[in-house]
C-alpha cells in the first residue's frame, strides 16, 4: 500500500467517524424539517463575506511574497483560490499546489514560495491562539463539560509550545543564522548526505520567505490583515444564525466559540479533505454541546455552513483552474515528490 492510498483510507475513516458522531441521534425527518425551515436568502451575505476573506488573504500573501518578489494581488488570487480548492484532496495537498503554482507562474523557487505559505500559517496559528486564550480567560464558564474545557486547554498549550518553537526558530534563522545552522547540523548529522543537503537547501530558501520579520511596516500590515481575515470568519457565521433562526438565542460573540471549535480544534486535529466531517462535528459540538441548540438544527447549520465555505471556494477555484488550464491531478504529484 503506497502512502497516497494510506492517506486516503485514514481520511475516509476520520470523515465517516466524524459524520457518524455529528449525525448521531438525529432522524432524517428532523434534519429535513430544519433544512426546509431555513431562510436561504441570508446565505448571500455569508458568501460575500467569504469572498472578501479570500481577497484579504491575497492581500496578505502579497506582502509575504513581496520579500521575494513583487507580485500583484490580482495575480496571486488565482493560485490562492486553486490551492484552497485543492484542499479537497487528502493531506492538505492544496498548500503544496499553491506554492507550486506560484513558483511556476512567477519564477520563484518552490522552497521560497512554500515558505511564504508557512509564514502565513504561522500568523494564522497566532490568531487562533489569541482566540483560544480569549475564550479561556474571558468566558471560562462557556464550557459546561469539564472534559471539553480540559481538551481545549491541552490543545491551546500544545499549540502555544509549537508556536513558541517555530517563532524562536524563525527569529534565530534571521538574526543568528550561523548558530542556527550549527544546531540544525547536529540534529541532521545521522541522516544520509543527500537528505542533509536537501534539508539545508530548504532551510536556506525558507529563510528568504522570512524576510517579513525584518520589515516592520510589512509585519504590522500582515498582522492587521490577519486580524481582518479572522474577524471576517467570525462575522460569516452570523448570517447563518439568521438563516436558521438562532440569532435570537445566541449573541454574535458565540460565533467565536463556533470558530474556535471548528477551525482551531476539530479541523486542526482531524484535517480531512475539504474539512468534511470535522467541520460538521465542530459545529455540532459548539452549537448543541455548548449552547444547547437543537441537534438537528446544529447539524443542518454545519452542513449549510460547510457548503457556503467550500462551495464558494471550489466554484471560484474551478473557474481559475479552467481559465488557466491547470490540472489538479497533475499538480498534486508535486506534494508526493515534496514528501
Amino acid at each position: 500500500m503506497n502512502k497516497r492510498t494510506l492517506q486516503f483510507i485514514i481520511s475516509l475513516i476520520i470523515i465517516v467517524l466524524s459524520l457518524f458522531y455529528a449525525f448521531k441521534g438525529v432522524s432524517l425527518d428532523e434534519l429535513i424539517e430544519a433544512l426546509i425551515k431555513a431562510e436561504y436568502i441570508y446565505l448571500i451575505p455569508a458568501i460575500i463575506i467569504t469572498i472578501v476573506s479570500y481577497i484579504l488573504r491575497a492581500m496578505r500573501w502579497r506582502i509575504l511574497v513581496g520579500t521575494v518578489k513583487d507580485v500583484s494581488t490580482v495575480r496571486l488570487f488565482s493560485p490562492l483560490m486553486i490551492g484552497f480548492m485543492a484542499n479537497m484532496l487528502p493531506a492538505r495537498a492544496g498548500e503544496f499546489i499553491r506554492a507550486y503554482l506560484l513558483s511556476k507562474k512567477e519564477h520563484i523557487s518552490f522552497s521560497s514560495s512554500f515558505a511564504t505559505i508557512f509564514i502565513e500559517r504561522l500568523f494564522d496559528l497566532s490568531l487562533v491562539l489569541l482566540l483560544l486564550v480569549g475564550v479561556l480567560l474571558f468566558m471560562p464558564g462557556i464550557f459546561s463539560s469539564p472534559e471539553l474545557a480540559n481538551s481545549v486547554r491541552i490543545f491551546g498549550f500544545t499549540s502555544l509550545g509549537l508556536f513558541i518553537f517555530i517563532s524562536a526558530f524563525s527569529v534565530f534563522l534571521q538574526y543568528k543564522y550561523d548558530l542556527t545552522m550549527k544546531i540544525v547540523s547536529i540534529f541532521i548529522r545521522p541522516l544520509p548526505e543527500k537528505i542533509k543537503v536537501k534539508i539545508i537547501h530548504m532551510i536556506q530558501s525558507f529563510r528568504e520567505g522570512l524576510q517579513i520579520i525584518r520589515n516592520a511596516r510589512g509585519f504590522i500590515a500582515t498582522v492587521l490583515l490577519s486580524f481582518s481575515i479572522w474577524g471576517s470568519f467570525i462575522v460569516t457565521y452570523y448570517p447563518l444564525y439568521l438563516a436558521f433562526g438562532i440569532d435570537g438565542e445566541l449573541p454574535i460573540i458565540s460565533s467565536l466559540i463556533v470558530l474556535c471549535l471548528t477551525v482551531a480544534i476539530f479541523i486542526t486535529v482531524a484535517p480531512t479533505p475539504g474539512f468534511l466531517g470535522s467541520f460538521q462535528l465542530g459545529c455540532v459540538a459548539a452549537l448543541h454541546g455548548i449552547f444547547g441548540i437543537q441537534k438537528a438544527t446544529a447539524v443542518s447549520y454545519g452542513m449549510v455552513a460547510w457548503l457556503v465555505a467550500m462551495g464558494t471556494t471550489v466554484i471560484i477555484g474551478a473557474i481559475f483552474a479552467v481559465k488557466e488550464n491547470i490540472s489538479l491531478t497533475a499538480t498534486s504529484a508535486v506534494k508526493e515528490s515534496a514528501d
